[in-house]
């Protein structure tokens, strides 16, 4: 049988949908509430690139509140300071994916170890998580802010397996965006894309991982075929 794996799940996009808080967007923005969620989105992950090119730090609330504002601009919206703060707050009550209890608690049982390894601030982590039900099963949460760099940084995926007390071949990344899969096996973790998207297109800067799903049902099935 094989051992149980570390498994370090990214959370924006893969456990909990971020484009989801355009329904919140809507009561300000009708119609243009999906465009600015993706905006926000978009903007959110390139701030990050940016600040760790510049090797320069800002954690991630203050990141996506910054790119809030961008997407708002760019849509030719103002709002009032109560609603940006409400639309901050509504980052904490992100939605989880259908598939996300289920594949959590099947991987639980499994004896795999579960983790977080995020962007967000361990506020946003703790808050997302609990609002989401994530935790429990998942057991532990590992920020970028005890690195004070953003993924895909090697010193990210690296910090995280010490932190899980594992050579870092031995930790799997479970994440849907290509870039932070790249930089993971980049940094010689093993890791497995979950498809969101379903269309198969990962990235031409390099090849998708052996391990390609589309839910974590699918993961779950994976991993009890590998131990098998």
């Amino acid at each position: 049988m094989a051992t149980p794996e570390a498994l370090a799940f990214d959370v924006y996009g893969t456990l909990v949908d971020p484009i989801g808080i355009a329904a919140e967007l809507e009561r300000h923005a009708g119609d243009a509430a999906r465009r600015i969620a993706e905006t926000w989105r978009q903007k959110q992950l390139e701030y990050t690139f940016r600040l760790s090119v510049m090797e320069r730090y800002e954690d991630f609330e203050w990141v996506t509140h910054r790119s809030l504002h961008h997407a708002l601009a760019v849509a030719g919206l103002e709002l009032s300071a109560g609603a940006v703060d409400e639309l901050m707050a509504s980052y904490d009550r992100l939605e989880r994916f259908a598939d996300v209890a289920e594949g959590l608690d099947r991987l639980h049982a499994a004896g795999h170890t579960l983790a977080i390894l995020s962007n967000g601030t361990p506020r946003m982590l703790e808050r997302v998580s609990l609002n989401a039900g994530l935790r429990p099963p998942i057991e532990d949460i590992v920020s970028v802010d005890e690195v004070r760099v953003y993924k895909p940084s090697p010193r990210v995926y690296l910090h995280a397996a010490e932190r899980l007390r594992r050579p870092v071949e031995e930790v799997r990344l479970v994440s849907s965006n290509p870039f932070d899969v790249i930089g993971a096996e980049a940094a010689g973790m093993r890791a497995a894309w979950i498809d969101r998207s379903g269309n198969g297109l990962f990235d031409t800067l390099a090849e998708p991982p052996r391990m390609v799903v589309r839910t974590l049902v699918e993961l779950a099935d994976e991993l009890d075929r590998a131990a098998a």
